[in-house]
């Protein structure tokens, strides 16, 4: 372990073991070199535990975490606390970054003393044979706020979208104010990273970013990403867009496009959570489901956060239905939305034999 690193690097791992040897390899091929390496295994059960050690005993660089299964977030929390670093970083292990991503962020983050620093990213998704297919890159502006007055003011407009703004794996936080600030990932498997950001934003005095994208994010499979949440999901997002909306309150920027972006997006997340009564891992009968549905549109907080909510057109009919307890309607709509669905797929795969067919 290194006694006095400028970055931590903290990558939290679980059955990872296809994915650290390149994880690793771009943080060795970083033109700075001044890091320690805090690999995390999160309860693995492949061979993950072992490769984290090899790289540990090879390198004094590299601490090695073993701990239970608790989710990414509390990996993430682990390594912050044995973390020397003055900046902490928190690489996806299935990602990479290009060699100048570290070097970059830090001569950006000590140029000004900033709290966090950022760059922008580069998506990528994977065709039906695994290859890498570029899809999108998310270039920010090159900015630089100095006093939490301008973080504040401006914390929604610089970052172009919601891709950068919640994720951590594309910033350099100071760990000065994550340990002073106690501002750590909640526990929860849904949001912890929005979460972590939006305190992190609150404890903050300074913030600079580069307009070049650093960050290459590999998107996952969305096949079956239901399976993924946990029932108590609608208590994630309750309890996420409660703190949001409190804290834009407490700036002072709760208010017109913001307020509407953000009611708007807690509507929909809610009646999105709602469209999962059907989750496979959850296995609940008919009964339950319809229970699960109503007792969403039944709750308080829910009803609370949505009082004096200015919604977009576009999500009105979603937002009467929850604050309506409409159950026969939310039904129509889910069954129309998924006889689109079923629509639009058989016209693709018409589409794809009429294609073969003429070849």
């Amino acid at each position: 372990m290194q006694k006095n690193p400028k970055i931590s690097v903290i990558v939290p791992i679980y059955n990872a073991e296809k994915f650290i040897d390149c994880c690793m390899k771009s943080i060795y091929a970083q033109t700075f070199t001044d890091y320690e390496i805090i690999l995390v295994n999160d309860g693995s059960n492949d061979n993950s535990a072992e490769i984290c050690r090899g790289y540990a005993e090879k390198d004094s660089r590299v601490t090695f975490i073993n701990k239970e299964n608790g989710g990414a977030g509390s990996a993430r929390n682990a390594g912050i606390e044995v973390a020397n670093g003055d900046y902490l970083a928190f690489p996806d292990v299935d990602d990479w970054f290009e060699p100048e991503m570290y070097k970059e962020l830090y001569d950006i983050a000590i140029s000004g003393n900033y709290d966090m620093v950022f760059s922008g990213a580069n998506y990528y998704s994977k065709d039906k044979n695994g290859n890498l297919q570029h899809t999108n890159s998310v270039n920010c502006k090159k900015i630089s706020f100095s006093n939490a007055e301008e973080c504040r003011k401006n914390v929604m407009t610089f970052f172009p979208t919601s891709t950068i703004f919640d994720v951590p794996w594309n910033k350099l936080y100071k760990r000065s104010v994550a340990i002073e600030k106690n501002v750590r990932f909640s526990d929860t498997r849904r949001c912890q990273d929005a979460m972590f950001n939006i305190d992190f934003y609150d404890a903050s005095y300074s913030v600079a970013g580069t307009d070049k994208a650093y960050y290459n994010y590999i998107e996952n499979d969305t096949s079956g990403f239901q399976r993924k949440f946990p029932k108590n999901y609608i208590d994630i997002n309750v309890a996420y867009f409660g703190k949001l909306i409190s804290i834009l309150s407490s700036w002072g920027i709760y208010e017109c496009d913001i307020k509407r972006h953000y009611d708007t997006s807690f509507a929909l997340a809610v009646y999105e959570t709602m469209c999962m009564f059907k989750n496979p891992v959850w296995n609940m009968n008919k009964q339950e489901q319809k229970e699960y549905i109503i007792g969403i549109m039944k709750r308080k907080d829910i009803k609370e956060l949505l009082r004096n909510a200015d919604i977009r057109e576009d999500a009105k009919e979603q937002y009467r239905i929850i604050t309506d307890g409409d159950y026969k309607a939310f039904m129509r709509r889910y069954r129309l939305e998924k006889s689109k669905d079923k629509i639009r797929s058989n016209s693709i795969l018409i589409g794809i034999y009429r294609k073969l067919k003429g070849n």
